[in-house]
């Protein structure tokens, strides 16, 4: 079976992708290197974390939590979507782990990606058990998911789509594997891709 360049996971905070990107990366018959938009914050620096040029999450009245990404959070996010593209132009497969939350987030994704396949995937769960898991993990700001929840889907069509509300990582896992093995193209990502001017 001939496998994707990417397969790429979108979803809210604590929908549970880290694990279905383990789970892949186990089950897989070729190796998945795993990025996920979280390894970012470590590498900020003081003045660009939790702050308005960085990234930055602001509790609102009603519960939720916004992540407001500043000028120099933009410039880490191109440089990072660079990053990603040198990684598959030295042959390596990937797994991206993302939760897409700006408007344009999508098209920026298909432009660092041109030419190569994608396979995109929204990691979806319901918002109670989204909540629960917040609350319990207790490393994130409780109001992420409430206001992630639907804003994440919202700016486009996926290839597949699985929900891990009540289903394991690894059910997951295996339900995206058959769907590589069965997928048609054109592909999402090349769907949307804008036409080349001729």
């Amino acid at each position: 079976m001939a496998l994707p360049d990417v397969i790429f996971l979108n979803g809210s905070s604590s929908a549970g992708k880290t694990s279905l990107a383990k789970a892949l990366q186990a089950r897989l018959p070729e190796p998945y290197l795993h990025f996920g938009v979280d390894d970012l914050f470590p590498w900020l620096p003081p003045q660009w974390n939790g702050r308005p040029e960085g990234f930055q999450l602001v509790p609102l009245s009603n519960g939720e939590m916004p992540m407001v990404v500043g000028v120099e959070g933009r410039r880490v996010m191109r440089a990072w979507r660079r990053m990603l593209r040198v990684a598959a132009d030295e042959g390596l497969k990937f797994i991206l782990d993302e939760v897409m939350i700006t408007e344009g987030a999508l098209d920026e994704w298909i432009e660092a990606f041109d030419g190569l396949e994608v396979f995109f995937v929204g990691v979806r769960c319901e918002l109670g058990e989204l909540r629960r898991r917040e609350a319990a993990r207790g490393d994130r700001g409780v109001g992420q998911a409430l206001w992630q929840h639907e804003r994440v889907h919202a700016y486009g069509p996926y290839d597949l789509e699985v929900d891990t509300s009540a289903t394991p990582a690894e059910a997951c896992a295996e339900t995206i594997i058959a769907a590589l093995a069965g997928r048609t193209r054109p592909s999402v990502f090349e769907r949307l891709a804008p036409a080349e001017a001729s």
